[in-house]
């Protein structure tokens, strides 16, 4: 079977470095035509040749389009050398699609990781020595006192009144005229990673309240206040009002380490302490 082609089709095939070896049809043009059609395909060859180059972008084919022919299908085959072996076409998925397998497959480990994770025990609080303040200076009928101070564990060793924040607590408690109360008792409060019970901790401060009959306990700390409380406020709302503990009238207020970094807050604390001290007072007179 042989192929009509025409003079136009032999140049276009000839400009593309495809040449037809066939034999020549009855009706093919004589050989003076095929020479005048090499020589016009040479010509177009020499003007391609003087132009300046311009990077052209290859548009990219659609997804489901065939792939044309290749240069290696287009060029004619050399006899003893061999055909160049077949590359797989590279795949044109997008990239989010190509992506989405691997982060499902990610995401579904690191959901059944964090699933097999045992869940963190919530900190605990621990109460820590008690200890009677003032107790050369105090006077009857002058208010009895519990101070639940929030305290770092390195600090349970030392005296409560030690260091900067030591000796801001006692200004804090002389300006509130504790020294001159009937009764001041101190426990730090510490927060400990054990597993420890809130309601622990609430039973041994039951017990502690309804031994010391304090007219008025005050609370120093934003976070013990709020596990005291069992309560997510932050301190701002807490304090300024009259909490209840197992029958005990509780202030909260700023504890000492915190005033030492935030001293615009003194003014608060100090209004927190004359609310506890009103109580006090009323108290104290009724005894």
């Amino acid at each position: 079977m042989s192929l009509n082609l025409d003079p136009r089709q032999r140049a276009m095939l000839m400009e593309m470095g495809v040449r037809v070896w066939q034999p020549l049809a009855p009706d093919a043009p004589p050989p003076q035509a095929v020479d005048a059609i090499e020589k016009v395909a040479a010509s177009a060859d020499a003007q391609s040749a003087g132009r300046s180059f311009e990077p052209q972008v290859e548009k990219p084919a659609a997804p489901d389009a065939p792939a044309g022919p290749t240069a290696a299908a287009l060029a004619p085959a050399t006899p003893g050398v061999p055909a160049t072996t077949a590359v797989p076409a590279v795949s044109r998925q997008p990239a989010q699609a190509r992506g989405a397998g691997v982060s499902a497959v990610v995401g579904s480990g690191s959901a059944a990781s964090a699933s097999a994770l045992p869940a963190a025990a919530p900190p605990s609080w621990h109460l820590g020595e008690v200890q009677a303040l003032y107790a050369e200076t105090t006077r009857p009928g002058g208010g009895r006192w519990l101070v639940l101070a929030e305290t770092p564990a390195s600090a349970l060793e030392r005296p409560v009144f030690d260091g900067e924040a030591g000796r801001l607590l006692a200004n804090m408690l002389r300006a509130a005229r504790l020294h001159q109360a009937e009764a001041v008792l101190h426990a730090p409060l510490v927060r400990r990673a054990a597993a420890a019970t809130m309601q622990a901790l609430q039973a041994e401060l039951q017990r502690l309240i309804e031994r010391a009959r304090p007219d008025v306990v005050l609370v120093m700390g934003r976070l013990a206040a709020q596990a005291l409380l069992e309560s997510a406020d932050p301190l701002g709302r807490l304090r300024g009002q009259v909490h209840a503990l197992h029958g005990a009238r509780l202030i909260v207020t700023y504890d000492a380490p915190y005033l030492l970094r935030v001293q615009a807050d003194k003014p608060k604390a100090w209004d927190d302490l004359c609310l506890a001290m009103s109580l006090a007072a009323g108290a104290g007179a009724a005894h």
